[in-house]
């Protein structure tokens, strides 16, 4: 039986464990801040485990994954909000000969939502007439803005649509430069996540959106990614293999 890590112990950390606990997977160990790491029972734990779940804050993350990847256990991240520094982190991942899966969503539904706005954005280039737009909705207690999603929506639509060349976070659809792509961040509520893309223009909107339920999918689509990995050691974005999990 695999043995799992938990690395931040949240409300995503506490959907991992609920899920891993149905399947009848063992948690070996849970961390959850700087306490957890100066326990050497927790730090032996950690070292005998098979494979990582982190998901903490955009603060945390990287000195979670840099000590993983010293202790050579293959991990999972779902956190955003650090993806800037992505080249270190996979260098320094490579160096030590570990395996990682990092992502910017787990679940399935944001993935093809990703691959949708590829087609779409092809499609869009015939058409200038139409102005993008990328809209998203989350909880308050949501700590990065705009979401990592929403910035892999964003790159999608940039390396297919040739009006735009960048994206900006803005408090409005309207980008302070017609060749931005804009973002455009709401916080309200419990909102698992919403993302939505419009293409308007002077006669009509076409929108393609995703709305997740629950925090649900995407702690299942991150332990599918952590089982998957002990069988496939490597490096991988999960946007690469989400059709294989």
């Amino acid at each position: 039986m695999l043995k799992f890590a938990i690395l931040g112990y949240g409300k995503m950390g506490r959907e991992i464990e609920k899920i891993l606990l149905s399947k009848g997977v063992e948690v070996s160990v849970v961390i959850d801040n700087q306490e957890d790491w100066k326990d050497a029972k927790k730090l032996q734990l950690l070292q005998n485990c098979d494979v990582a779940v982190e998901f903490s804050q955009p603060d945390m993350a990287l000195e979670n994954l840099f000590r993983c990847f010293e202790m050579r256990v293959p991990t999972v991240c779902g956190t955003t909000g650090w993806h800037n520094r992505l080249e270190e982190v996979l260098e320094i991942c490579r160096q030590k000969e570990t395996s990682f899966i990092y992502g910017s969503n787990f679940s399935i539904g944001a993935n093809l939502f990703f691959e949708l706005n590829r087609f779409a954005a092809q499609l869009m280039n015939r058409h200038p007439q139409y102005r993008a737009i990328v809209e998203e909705t989350h909880h308050t207690a949501k700590k990065d803005a705009p979401s990592g999603t929403a910035i892999t929506t964003a790159k999608v639509i940039l390396e297919e649509l040739d009006s735009v060349k960048d994206w900006k976070l803005c408090e409005t659809t309207i980008a302070p430069k017609p060749d931005l792509l804009p973002i455009v961040a709401y916080r309200e509520g419990e909102v698992a996540g919403i993302h939505k893309v419009t293409y308007t223009s002077a006669n009509d909107d076409i929108q393609i959106s995703h709305t997740a339920h629950s925090r649900a999918m995407l702690a299942e689509g991150a332990v599918k990614a952590a089982i998957w990995l002990v069988k496939n050691p490597g490096v991988y974005n999960f946007a690469e293999i989400f059709n294989l999990v």
